[in-house]
């Protein structure tokens, strides 16, 4: 095998042709190129010179060249073996049929006894069934189209080589089965669009079959629920509640039961479309179901008995198919007009349901408008006319005593701190009457709320969404005015802590002044210089209040350098006692003013402090009046209380 691996392809030949049959013209061509190279490669490996081995090989390649062209003395032998074997697998091909399914007619819808999801899986299997059966059949013609292509080919071999006679029935049986290949051919392009529309027609089925078992889930799991049950003695208002919520329900109800039907619609018209589709590649295979049989029967008519027997069956099994087929298509009829009735009903539906909800939505724009809410009134008043208005009456009365009851209290809290003298007012009688004034505002609102709220009840009123409308409402107000709350609350503080109070001198911030009011709101300082400051609660963090409790004054006077401060002590003490000892300033003081001691070494003086403890609002005039004494003490005791002073030094310059 050296010589042949060099060449592959020869190789390939020469295993091939080992196993290739002798009988055939292209077997022996085989054998003999087989047996060519074998003695090529034996006088390859055996002549040592090269153009001797070269010589020998081209001999023996001409040689063999020549004896596979020579004529094949038996070639209509061979042709009929193959003829009789292709025969064989054709005839029996034709035979051997798949299974005809039939769809059948869609059954009833209408019938109480049939089952939609039942039927729907029924029509479902059969369909698949349908499907495999025709993708059989169209893997059936293929078949017979390239077996009666394989021996037309055969039998136009046959004519070309028969003798006369022989010529004849071969070209006879060539045009039979040319017309059966053509036939072939025709039923494999009719059955794909067969194919199409039935997979179509099952797409749309198990479409439908998948929505219903899901409507069915959803309404095993969301049920609806039920309306509500009404007490004895429902009043107008409950009755028109349970009305409305009752309606609610049955346009729900109706609002889903228009979508299924939307949807059924839709699945039936697929359906529909595709039994239309179905029709036209059923009526082509009536028509090719009769070309079967016309061409089974012209081969009956044969001059070679042989040949017109072996068609018997296949003229049977033609007429047998065909009458099927009919019958197929005149179920498809029937099942055409069964889905479009259901289309029909599917429509109906559609159009009943749509009605229905437009009565519901009616009824309920009846029940839910002011007319009707006046005539649940009305009715409410005529049946418990008596029993509401005593009931009213007592809510009155109720609300009458407590509101009562808190302007009483109030008063009560302001009398317990009013003094004998009607003017000025002082602080406490002020802070008392702010958070009177503010519990009962909010007494009042609360009683007010609570009685109409109770009274809406009696009425037979659903105070709920009220309640909730009211919280809506706060929360709103809660937002938009955040800064008036935030005063409103502080204030209230501010009152109930008693941190100023009218009369107090305060410093809020950068503003300072006497307070002159505080309510819930703000607070108004009258500064030194008669500016009214209005301060809102919500923005004070710090305040100074300088008059609350008690207060202290502190004098600070500068003295020369010169001065003795032993004596200047004794002095500013001195003051103090005299000051202590007036009856007038007295009242206003704590304590007596002490010397304290030097506060500061300045560039022209020294500052000593004196301080006492005053009453509130009194250290201001304390002040004044220390210092006035202080200057006419100082000067009789020669103690000069210095001022700034510059003394200027003139330089004479030389020769000048």
């Amino acid at each position: 095998m050296h010589f042949l691996s060099r060449y592959p392809s020869l190789e390939a030949i020469y295993r091939r042709s080992r196993y290739s049959s002798v009988t055939s013209l292209p077997g022996r061509n085989l054998k003999q190129l087989a047996m060519t190279l074998a003695s090529c490669r034996f006088i390859w490996t055996r002549c040592p010179m090269p153009w001797i081995r070269t010589f020998f090989v081209v001999v023996f390649v001409l040689v063999s060249t020549m004896a596979t062209a020579q004529p094949d003395p038996t070639p209509q032998l061979d042709l009929g073996q193959r003829i009789e074997v292709a025969e064989e697998a054709w005839l029996a091909a034709i035979i051997t049929e798949p299974l005809l399914v039939s769809l059948g007619a869609f059954p009833d819808w209408s019938d109480p006894d049939v089952e939609l999801t039942s039927a729907l899986r029924e029509r479902l299997k059969l369909l698949n069934r349908k499907v495999f059966s025709n993708r059989q059949w169209r893997e059936h013609w293929v078949e017979q189209q390239q077996a009666a292509a394989e021996l037309e080919s055969l039998y136009a071999e046959l004519a070309r080589v028969a003798a006369t006679g022989e010529r004849e029935a071969a070209i006879d049986r060539q045009a039979g089965v040319k017309d059966w290949a053509a036939l072939a051919e025709a039923k494999t392009s009719n059955q794909d669009a067969y194919l199409i529309s039935i997979e179509t027609e099952r797409d749309s089925v198990e479409e439908r079959l998948e929505s219903t078992l899901g409507i069915s889930t959803r309404r095993g799991k969301d049920a609806q629920p039920r309306p509500p049950v009404l007490a004895v003695g429902a009043t107008p208002f409950e009755q028109r509640a349970a009305r409305i919520s009752e309606l609610r329900l049955r346009e729900a109800v109706q609002i889903d039961g228009r979508a299924l039907a939307l949807l059924e619609l839709k699945l039936i018209q697929q359906q529909i479309k595709a039994g239309a589709a179905l029709e036209p590649a059923l009526k082509r295979d009536v028509e090719l179901a009769h070309e079967e049989h016309r061409i089974a029967q012209a081969q009956l008519l044969s001059s070679d008995p042989d040949w017109s027997a072996r068609w018997l069956s296949i003229v049977a099994a033609a007429a047998a198919k065909a009458n099927a087929i009919e019958q197929e298509l005149h179920l498809n009829g029937l099942r055409q007009h069964s889905i479009k009735l259901d289309l029909s009903l599917a429509e109906s539906q559609i159009a009943y349901r749509v009605r229905k909800q437009s009565e519901i939505e009616a009824e309920i724009h009846d029940a839910e408008t002011f007319s009707g809410w006046m005539k649940a009134v009305l009715t409410t008043a005529r049946q418990q006319a008596p029993r509401v208005i005593g009931v009213l009456l007592l809510i009155f009365l109720a609300g009458w005593l407590a509101l009562w009851t808190v302007r009483r209290v109030t008063r009560t809290l302001v009398k317990v701190v009013e003094d004998d003298d009607p003017d000025p007012v002082s602080a406490a009688e002020q802070r008392a009457n702010t958070i009177a004034t503010v519990a009962r505002g909010v007494g009042e609102i609360a009683v007010y709320f609570v009685a109409i709220l109770v009274a809406l009840d009696v009425v037979g009123v659903d105070t709920a969404p009220v309640l909730g409308s009211v919280a809506i409402l706060g929360l709103a107000i809660s937002f938009g005015a955040q800064n008036l709350v935030r005063d409103f609350v502080n204030g209230f503080f501010i009152l109930v802590e008693n941190q100023y109070s009218v009369g107090d001198w305060v410093k809020i911030g950068d503003h300072e002044g006497d307070v002159e009011q505080i309510n819930i709101r703000s607070t108004r300082l009258r500064s030194v210089t008669g500016v009214l400051q209005i301060i809102p609660n919500g923005t004070i963090t710090i305040v100074e209040n300088m008059t609350r409790d008690w207060s202290m004054f502190r004098c600070h006077v500068g003295v020369s350098y010169d001065s003795d401060i032993d004596l200047v002590e004794r002095i500013c003490n001195e003051v103090g006692v005299v000051m202590y000892a007036d009856p007038e300033l007295k009242a206003k003081l704590l304590e007596p003013p002490t010397f304290v001691g030097v506060t500061e070494l300045g560039d022209s003086a020294v500052v000593v402090r004196s301080a006492a403890k005053t009453r509130p609002g009194t250290q201001w005039s304390l002040e004044r009046e220390m210092n006035r004494r202080l200057k006419k003490a100082f000067e009789e005791a020669g103690i000069e209380i210095p001022f700034p002073q510059r003394v200027i030094w003139h330089r004479d310059q030389p020769g000048s």
